[in-house]
């Protein structure tokens, strides 16, 4: 006797469209078997929202139907990582669509909250002639994510720097903009206005450096992050430009107690020609920003901070061969 899709567990049936959903050329073919499946169908795609284009993202921001429920998971994925001036305009438009379904739980003479997200997960480049990076602390603040990811999409044996004009590696040499210092600027302005987030892993990001410019240097014993009770981990890969008394005045910050991880991978205080960040280098910042037992605080940073080395240079800077931890 043939098996009707109705018949069958409703855990199975989700299964089903789900992976149907996602493995279509055409998801909305999917969507267009029947009522049950657009049903399905648009929660399964309304719960983990993905976009792969450029295109993809703009025309969900302009949609005006209401979504089937509020998304738990936003992914960004654009191909070779381009993206145009106005991609966080845009992003801003999802989530400004997303936040539409809490309004109507929300008193209408609140401010509507932040999109609660489960995981925020970016894979694209910013652009140092972008005119409109304040657009990325303008989205930003619309979510309130669990987890943060903004990851390049180059493979691991290349080096994207902000502020380098030739980034080698084990195999290549190649011209990579990722995070630059002024959406830097940007993006940790809004980290520090989530309120639920547990885990943040960014990557190939340079932090302002220029004395002349907008937005001014991260001084040395300014630190990275405010005291925010829930983070857990915050992950930094192919850093320049970071000073370790940053590093370090973020975890001397009083109440400074959730962090359990600050991991530094392939971070340098200048340019990638220069040292590598060793754990030393951030014991000696804390000892001589704090007041109290120097003996406690290098403790406290052994515990939290792990320097490690990933990407190697053809030739030049900072050799580190055989070596993975950097103390």
């Amino acid at each position: 006797m043939a098996l009707s899709l109705l018949s069958i567990p409703v855990e199975l049936f989700i299964e089903i469209v789900s992976t149907a959903l996602f493995e279509h050329p055409r998801p909305s073919d999917v969507l267009s078997v029947g009522k049950l499946f657009l049903e399905v169908g648009q929660r399964i795609l309304h719960t983990h929202i993905r976009f792969q284009t450029l295109d993809q993202l703009t025309l969900f921001a302009e949609g005006r139907t209401r979504l089937a429920c509020c998304p738990r998971t936003l992914t960004v994925t654009l191909a070779g990582g381009t993206a145009g001036f106005d991609v966080f305009l845009h992003l801003a438009g999802v989530l400004r669509r997303c936040r539409d379904v809490l309004i109507g739980a929300a008193s209408r003479d609140e401010p509507p909250p932040p999109v609660p997200l489960d995981m925020l997960s970016l894979c694209l480049h910013s652009h140092i002639q972008n005119p409109n990076l304040q657009h990325i602390y303008d989205a930003l603040v619309m979510a309130n994510p669990k987890t943060f990811v903004w990851n390049g999409p180059d493979p691991d044996h290349h080096f994207s720097t902000a502020v380098s004009t030739r980034a080698g590696s084990r195999r290549t040499c190649t011209v990579l903009i990722l995070i630059v210092p002024t959406a830097a600027f940007y993006l940790f302005r809004a980290i520090r206005t989530w309120t639920r987030i547990v885990h943040i892993t960014i990557t190939s990001v340079s932090f302002p450096s220029d004395e002349l410019g907008l937005h001014g240097p991260l001084a040395h014993d300014m630190p990275l992050l405010p005291v925010i009770p829930t983070l857990r981990t915050l992950s930094l890969g192919q850093a320049t430009l970071l000073p370790p008394g940053s590093v370090a005045a973020m975890i001397c910050l009083p109440g400074q107690d959730s962090l359990e991880l600050v991991r530094l991978v392939d971070a340098y205080s200048e340019s990638i020609w220069g040292s590598r960040i060793r754990r030393r280098d951030v014991e000696r910042a804390a000892i001589a920003l704090t007041k109290g037992a120097p003996e406690d605080i290098v403790v406290k940073v052994r515990r939290l901070v792990r320097c490690e080395a990933k990407t190697e240079r053809i030739m030049g800077g900072d050799r580190v061969e055989g070596l993975q931890v950097l103390e």
